[in-house]
């Protein structure tokens, strides 16, 4: 089915919120100047996080025989998660909301609370042994582990039938911490890869990086070739004008030390731990820190802001650069449609494709009402699109076809980067990986120096 094919209809109420976004990741995330990322409704890939046997007591929610007795199921995110009049999906969702408030005797209340706010006022209440939501929608770094670890969260296992086929069959994995399941969503799409200039690569002689992955040949080194062939001197001044890659290490670096299949972290006996400087992912620093200071195929940031190394693949200067799939719309307003977009290369360790990511989930606080949860669940699974369906937003963030079949993809074989979570992290180890990117350190030692420091802050918040 084609791009302009494909009926309208809302993808997910996920992507919805991405436009209610503000602020910027709190504790270990991102740093105050940087953009907040779309939430991703996201698959984790970490075999220790499978839920273990005999803790699944699942309950089919269709069969449930529910009176609410007027009681309301509430509902609490940063955007409005109900139907809104004046198309047709939103009206739809209306009429899906009067159909369940008769059938179970309730109400659906439907509450926004700031993107910044939600996890205090959720937590404050669930402390009060008062919980102000039956469900409630939250990044996972945000959730795992400090949520689960003060018993904040109910499992979802004995509410839901998450073996339920109308779910993402990856559901099991994607809201799971230790071996229990926590957070739930409607579908799993998104995530982050390569965008590219096709004009700067046709320009080059150089191969579409589509075209290698279909051959089974997109990599480290054919990535690399192709940064290095186009990076050049177009003018003859004498000075390089034209990059294979502009990046910040902040996205970057946790991307390719996945698609090494590395983690900044992993979850051992409940807790994370530090897995940062493993073999996998010293491999990943080593190959990030060669981009610059070896091979100088990286485009220099002219300032601190963020968006520099954005600004610098906008302008038709530079061949590559990592970026998630909502940013294609600013894409597009550059270059046209002369762009494409590609997994990450697949690292030397590597028999698959992965990324880093953050999925954005449905949970249900400790004290809610598990009948309020199956209504809600209900309902989700109830406006969900037909199997092949996309909204328009989302088919209009790719050029193509093929990059928005990479895209839908790319939200199944995400790693979580729950590190964010935890107070300072994401700043220090950043701090690293900015010096290992200008030449200040090696990957051993800015690695070695920074171990202690990030084993303390992880010790602290767990």
């Amino acid at each position: 089915m084609s791009i302009k094919s494909r009926k309208q209809w809302l993808f997910v109420v996920v992507l919805v919120f991405v436009v209610f976004l503000t602020g910027c990741t709190r504790g270990g995330g991102n740093s105050a100047d940087e953009p907040k990322p779309e939430p991703q409704v996201a698959v984790t890939e970490q075999e220790d996080e499978q839920p273990k046997s005999g803790e699944e007591q699942q309950a089919p929610e269709e069969e449930q025989t529910i009176d609410m007795q007027g009681k309301p199921v509430r509902v609490i995110s940063w955007g409005y998660a109900g139907g809104e009049k004046g198309t047709e999906a939103g009206e739809q969702r209306i009429a899906l909301e009067q159909e369940l408030e008769k059938k179970y005797n309730t109400k659906f209340q439907f509450e926004q609370i700031p993107w910044g706010d939600i996890q205090d006022k959720i937590t404050a209440s669930i402390v009060a042994g008062e919980p102000i939501a039956d469900v409630f929608l939250l990044e996972r770094y945000r959730a795992f582990p400090a949520m689960v670890q003060k018993d904040f969260l109910q499992p979802i296992d004995g509410i839901l039938d998450i073996n339920n086929e109308k779910w993402p069959a990856e559901m099991r994995m994607t809201g799971s911490f230790d071996g229990k399941v926590y957070g739930f969503s409607t579908a799993v799409g998104g995530g982050g890869g390569i965008y590219y200039n096709k004009a700067i690569l046709k320009k080059e002689g150089l191969p579409d990086p589509q075209e290698l992955h279909e051959k089974g040949e997109w990599n480290w080194d054919t990535f690399l070739d192709i940064a290095k062939k186009s990076t050049k001197d177009t003018n003859g001044d004498g000075k390089i004008d034209q990059y294979g890659l502009a990046l910040t290490s902040v996205n970057f670096v946790p991307a390719f030390i996945a698609s090494n299949d590395g983690d900044v972290t992993k979850v051992v006996d409940g807790k994370l731990a530090f897995t940062g400087d493993d073999e996998n992912a010293m491999e990943a620093l080593r190959f990030y820190s060669d981009l610059s200071n070896v091979h100088k195929v990286v485009k220099p940031n002219q300032t601190d802001n963020w968006e520099d190394y954005i600004n610098a693949f906008n302008e038709g200067i530079v061949a590559m650069r990592y970026g998630e799939g909502w940013e294609g719309s600013g894409i597009q307003t550059n270059l046209g449609n002369d762009y494409g977009f590609i997994f990450i290369p697949k690292g030397p360790k590597a028999t698959a494709y992965h990324n880093a990511m953050q999925p954005t989930l449905w949970y249900v606080p400790k004290g809610a009402n598990p009948d309020a949860v199956r209504i809600y669940a209900e309902y989700l699974l109830g406006y969900m699109p037909k199997e092949g369906e996309l909204d328009a937003w989302t088919e209009s963030l790719f050029a193509d076809q093929k990059s928005l079949d990479n895209y839908m993809e790319m939200g199944k074989i995400m790693k979580p980067k729950d590190w964010e979570g935890i107070p300072n992290f994401g700043q220090e180890i950043r701090k690293v990986w900015d010096n290992i990117g200008a030449g200040k350190e090696t990957p051993e030692t800015g690695m070695k120096s920074v171990r202690p420091v990030l084993e303390g802050l992880l010790d602290a918040a767990q």
